[in-house]
């Protein structure tokens, strides 16, 4: 490794735009002298990674600082960089150099105490000192830290090495290929455009969910895991802002992202007014890109830049069926943009008459420039038991309302939170085997007792299918080996079955679930979560548990029929039952007396739903022609026979979704 590998980022590419009154950031040190030491607030507390111990997964040992108190860092006598072999906080040892940027350095890394490969990106000790920096890391570190989505890389932790004088951040290690550096290979089908496009909007929208805004879509942060596109992960979220002169990005309200990428108002028009919007206006030319297999010519200058994307971006490239969203992803007028990656989502299924398949499991061409690249890492850029009626209130306290539900299930109110992706769970089927699977596990679900399971992902890879659920299984184990089973009865070779979201539900319940399931809908989910855990954290004071620790779910409801009458009831894994919304005329009484429920036009809303505990729970939705008579439904034990006779008199329906509250980022 040379000790001083090159920064191969195009001088065009390399635009600075400081905010009015923001200080200049200080000079890098020279080689040899000592860093300057970092030195947050001693309010801030520990960032560790989620689900981790702080003896087992990488949360640091008290003797580290943690984006919290004053440690000196004693000056190393070796330079200002860290070596291959160093370990930092005792736990991530440094294996690799990888990259080189403005902002710091990337290498591959390995948790000693776990054996995870990491990236580990060590922040320049100038830019470590700037107070915006300092004030940008830890905005952003509470909220990296929790998210989670197939589409987004997952952030370990933010730290300070004390003795090495060092502040770094660590993600999840990808083996893959940067999606700018295959641009020009791809030549993907409109199908995989639209999916890819889907796939990346759904991540920035559980982001958004959480209130991070990326601020730098680019085809330089989505990487292609495995060089595929339909396993594309965004990278470099909002802490990953590169400060060096000349380079791309800035601190604070000024301009953050590439010159080429970012949205108008980044630049200075229309207010400056930065939001989830911003990021739909880079993803739309990041697709864009892809469309055409090279980089958009959005102007090389400052001045340039402002004027093209005033005048407009000229989609002429992009196929028919993507053209008209991307119209209205790249309007320079926030106002007049698509405001939501739920409005990216519902603009797709839109312009698509039907579903749109997920791009096909095929590998991206190797990059001709760069033939013998080493792998792309990430840059950084306690179940309750069964029983008891645990609080579960739908939040945002704009005058709470409790309805009937045991233990107080569910309250309204709230209308500002974060847009939320309403999909049902986007099942990943590659052509061949994975396809053939699918079908099989398809047909063998309704066989299988005391289960609610859907089929969330099937892929193909060199060693199998892979499989993944979601739901609920009296004998989950069973469960899988019957998948398992069915999906090997195809003949298709099956590589893994992953049930990490299925619930184990207690036996009492499983008569319940049988006979939600004799009457389960079939087509598109009207009833669905953006993801499947949310995590605790102190609850805002709209909440109906405000200041407590809670977690805030997002159901989203899409009847998309106004004459169709619907119920909502809510379920434990202990087999309680517990009535939300008797009928549709409560739903909509609900909105007038001013508590009201996120309304997202066409018949679709979004509820937020506050718990004040982990675990498991379940929203059962009821379509029909009314009479959804509680007491045949709620409590703790169903009248299954008037129940079965209802259905089949008034034309019930079934779907249910399942979530987990969970306490994983220890703070």
């Amino acid at each position: 490794m040379s000790d001083e590998p090159p920064d191969d980022t195009p001088e065009s590419d390399r635009t600075i735009i400081r905010p009015a009154g923001a200080p200049a950031p200080s000079a890098s040190p020279t080689p040899g002298a000592s860093p300057t030491p970092f030195t947050p607030p001693a309010a801030d507390r520990t960032i560790m990674a989620p689900g981790a111990s702080t003896a087992a997964s990488g949360a640091v040992p008290p003797a580290a600082t943690v984006l919290g108190g004053v440690m000196p860092m004693a000056p190393r006598t070796d330079g200002d960089r860290i070596q291959v072999g160093d370990v930092l906080n005792h736990i991530f040892e440094v294996k690799r150099f990888l990259a080189r940027g403005g902002m710091g350095e990337v290498f591959e890394g390995i948790n000693v105490n776990s054996d995870e490969r990491v990236a580990i990106k060590v922040i320049l000790p100038a830019l470590a000192a700037d107070p915006n920096v300092q004030a940008m890391f830890r905005k952003e570190a509470r909220t990296l830290t929790r998210l989670s989505h197939p589409a987004l890389v997952q952030y370990r932790v933010l730290a300070q090495e004390p003795q090495l004088g060092v502040f770094y951040i660590v993600t999840e290690f990808i083996d893959g290929v940067n999606l700018s550096d295959v641009l020009a290979d791809l030549k993907p089908e409109p199908a995989e455009l639209v999916a890819l496009c889907r796939r990346l909007a759904e991540g920035l929208a559980a982001a958004h969910m959480l209130g991070a805004i990326h601020r730098d879509i680019s085809p330089d942060n989505v990487l292609l895991e495995d060089r595929r596109l339909d396993r594309a992960r965004i990278i470099d979220f909002g802490i990953a802002k590169d400060l060096d002169p000349g380079s791309k990005t800035i601190i604070g309200d000024g301009f953050a992202g590439k010159l080429g990428y970012v949205a108008p108002e980044q630049l200075g028009d229309f207010d400056r007014e930065v939001g989830p919007w911003s990021d739909v206006y880079s993803l739309g030319l990041v697709m864009l890109a892809v469309a055409q297999g090279k980089n958009v010519d959005m102007g090389a200058s400052f001045v340039e830049a402002i004027d093209r994307r005033r005048k407009g971006a000229d989609t002429s490239a992009a196929p028919a069926v993507l053209r008209p969203v991307l119209d209205q992803m790249l309007t320079p007028d926030p106002q007049a943009r698509l405001r939501s990656m739920e409005a990216v989502i519902a603009a797709l299924a839109a312009t698509t008459a039907a579903p749109v398949a997920p791009p096909a499991a095929r590998p991206a061409p190797k990059a001709k420039a760069k033939p013998a690249a080493a792998p792309v890492a990430a840059k950084a850029g306690g179940d309750t038991g069964p029983g008891g009626n645990r609080g579960l209130m739908i939040g945002g306290a704009i005058g709470v309302v409790a309805l009937l539900g045991v233990g107080g299930w569910l309250a309204f109110g709230g209308t500002d939170a974060p847009p939320v992706v309403a999909t049902a769970p986007t099942v990943t089927a590659a052509p061949a085997a994975a396809g053939r699977a699918e079908a099989a596990v398809a047909a063998a679900l309704p066989s299988l007792s005391c289960t609610w399971l859907d089929l969330v992902g099937a892929s193909d890879g060199p060693a199998g299918v892979t499989l993944a659920f979601a739901g609920v299984a009296g004998e989950p184990a069973l469960a899988e080996k019957a998948v398992s089973d069915a999906a090997a009865a195809s003949g298709a070779r099956v590589g893994a079955t992953d049930f990490s979201a299925v619930a184990p539900i207690d036996a009492s319940e499983c008569a319940s679930i049988d006979a939600f399931r004799a009457i389960r809908a079939s087509g598109t989910p009207r009833l669905s979560v953006p993801q499947r855990k949310f995590e605790m954290s102190v609850l805002p004071p709209d909440s109906p548990f405000a200041g407590k620790n809670g977690a805030r779910a997002i159901v989203n409801l899409d009847i998309a029929n106004p004459a169709q009458d619907f119920a909502l009831y809510g379920i434990e894994p202990s087999g309680a039952i517990s009535e939300v919304i008797p009928d549709r005329k409560t739903f909509a009484g609900i909105e007038k007396n001013g508590t009201p429920i996120a309304d997202l036009g066409g018949d679709r809303y979004r509820l937020q739903i506050d718990a004040d505990h982990t675990g498991w729970s379940g929203i059962l939705l009821l379509t029909g022609n009314g009479s959804f008579t509680p007491s045949i439904i709620a409590g703790k034990k169903m009248d299954l026979a008037g129940f079965a006779a209802a259905a089949a008199t008034h034309g019930w329906k079934a779907e249910m979704v399942w979530f987990k509250m969970v306490d994983e980022v220890k703070e």
